[in-house]
């Protein structure tokens, strides 16, 4: 797609000023309209200015959108590695220059979104409660994980990108690094919970962290998926369509990562609880 490399040339929120410089608004020399004004005239003033600021910042937030909307689409689409600014630049309509007025690298942007995604996943967990009014800790803990499923799955694209990894990419690999060193400490944190609250048991936290996001990643990662553009009965190897069994010859059996989100949380979580909980919570 071509674009007009001077379109947007300017920082987003210039504009023209809309008096002659000794003109008021009203046509009247500036000293006489300045003293006409007065008090009315002023707070007027003052509102139109904020204003223009006001709408200046919102231009601004919607380019900025774009531009991390752009880059999402490129990235998924491409890969990280094989994307670059201009296919950003592209993707987004705009001027190279405006690109530079807000990110200096696809780096920057990758990183903002491993933030905006880990926020995403922080917002949809919410602390357990031992308050009777909030329900078992276990129910809490399943709502946790149905929150977190239908939040992968509103934000698929963005999602997909920060499952996927791209191991080959020095760049990438340090930023997703990151990114998963943070889920691991979230997870960790609610073991922990859990075992000052004694409903889980002892054990090597860390450990039990990082296999609880291993299985977690290729669960999301079949779901998001089997979602996809490809065969709706597919899973992310393209063998989630399975044969119904002996009394179903040539059937094909409904993959099971297309099953509803908050079933697929309340299987995850069975999993998790028989390998982290005690016996009274089972």
């Amino acid at each position: 797609m071509a674009v007009n490399r001077d379109r947007d040339a300017v920082v987003p929120g210039d504009e023209p000023a809309d008096t002659s410089p000794g003109e008021s608004l009203d046509g009247a020399p500036a000293e006489a309209s300045a003293e006409a004004r007065g008090l009315v005239g002023g707070a007027w003033a003052g509102e139109e200015s904020d204003g223009r600021a006001l709408r200046a910042q919102a231009r601004r937030e919607q380019r900025r959108s774009t531009i991390l909307a752009a880059a999402v689409g490129v990235f998924k689409d491409k890969g990280y590695h094989a994307a670059s600014v201009h296919d950003i630049i592209d993707a987004a309509q705009i001027a190279r220059g405006t690109f530079y007025l807000y990110f200096t690298s696809k780096r920057e942007i990758f990183a903002e979104l491993a933030a905006t995604f880990l926020e995403l996943i922080r917002g949809s967990v919410q602390k357990i409660s031992l308050d009777p009014a909030a329900g078992e800790p276990l129910t809490q803990m399943r709502a946790n994980f149905r929150r977190v499923m239908n939040t992968v799955l509103e934000h698929g694209d963005l999602a997909t990108i920060m499952l996927r990894g791209e191991a080959g990419d020095a760049e990438v690999r340090a930023q997703l690094d990151l990114f998963y060193a943070q889920v691991i400490a979230l997870i960790g944190q609610a073991v922990r919970v859990g075992h000052a609250l004694g409903f889980a048991r002892d054990c090597d936290v860390h450990v039990i962290a990082v296999a609880a996001l291993a299985g977690l990643k290729e669960v999301l990662g079949r779901m998001l998926a089997a979602r996809g553009e490809g065969d709706p009965l597919a899973g992310s190897d393209g063998v989630g369509a399975e044969p119904a069994g002996p009394d179903g010859a040539g059937a094909v059996a409904p993959s099971p990562w297309r099953m509803p989100p908050e079933r697929l949380a309340d299987e995850l979580l069975t999993f998790f609880v028989r390998g982290v909980f005690t016996e009274a919570v089972r």
